[in-house]
């Protein structure tokens, strides 16, 4: 109304399921909600875009430091340490602030998706191997189960990066057995169903998942010792969505592990 922003609740007053008496309405003000909401966006987008620069240069010139002065850093393996550890932290922040640009495009509708028909089995494969050598260091197995060719409707690159938060969120919370990558058909879906034997999520913390910033640990207080921004699931569910699809917990089992399935809308036969 102008330039406020009015959030209204209307209730009915009833002395029995039959007799109303009355209407309760009240109007709430969420005016400088609103707008601290847009200011906070606006950083987030803002920050993000200019730390990205200084991050991808720390990262790049680490990388130049191992190629030409190898053989110095060996003669140094502290000093070798201490570049692997500006690297790896460097890495990490550009995966954070990646995030945050995510959650910003996203929720501002400024991200364009390329729909077509796409083959996601070659995408989920691309992704096993890429995630390989971590399932590797862990002594954990990834097993593909889903068949080529699995056409359906989607973004190729958006539909390979919900697949790879899946799997490496899969793989992040497993400490030994296996993944597992599965695909069902079923009213005019591709659904693929990513399965781990890791240490599973509570029931009374499941409510927590596909929130920003949000983690579905043991303590909602600490955050998880994983390194997660409890961003991922987040973005992977407005991706899927924004496809046509959806990002659900199937089900979950503590000791025993869990999960997670999305849906992309099989392309339609010529």
């Amino acid at each position: 109304m102008g330039n406020n922003y009015l959030q209204i609740f209307i209730a009915p007053i009833m002395l029995s399921p039959d007799e109303a008496i009355g209407t309760v309405i009240l109007v709430q003000d969420v005016t400088e909600e609103k707008a601290l909401q847009r200011s906070r966006d606006e950083f987030f987008s803002i920050a993000s875009h200019e730390l990205r620069t200084p991050l991808t240069a720390i990262r790049g010139n680490t990388s130049m430091i191992h190629s030409f002065y190898g053989k110095e850093l060996a003669k140094a393996p502290e000093l070798g340490e201490m570049i692997d550890d500006i690297h790896a932290s460097s890495t990490r922040l550009i995966e954070i602030v990646n995030d945050f640009l995510d959650v910003s495009r996203l929720e501002q509708g400024n991200i364009e998706f390329a729909i077509q028909p796409i083959d996601v089995a070659e995408i989920i494969q691309a992704v096993c191997e890429e995630v390989n050598s971590i399932s590797n260091e862990k002594s954990v197995e990834i097993l593909n189960r889903v068949e080529s060719p699995l056409i359906v409707q989607a973004d190729a690159n958006r539909a390979k990066q919900v697949m790879y938060n899946l799997i490496g969120n899969a793989l992040k919370f497993t400490k030994e057995g296996d993944v597992t990558v599965s695909a069902e058909i079923s009213n005019g879906f591709a659904k693929i169903l990513v399965t781990d034997t890791g240490k599973g999520i509570p029931q009374s913390k499941q409510h927590l998942l596909f929130h920003k910033f949000q983690q579905a640990g043991t303590d909602i207080i600490t955050r998880d010792t994983n390194g997660g921004t409890g961003l991922g699931l987040y973005i992977s569910k407005l991706l899927a969505e924004k496809m046509g699809g959806t990002v659900s917990l199937e089900h979950s089992e503590e000791g025993k592990g869990t999960t997670f399935s999305v849906t992309f809308p099989l392309s339609p036969k010529k």
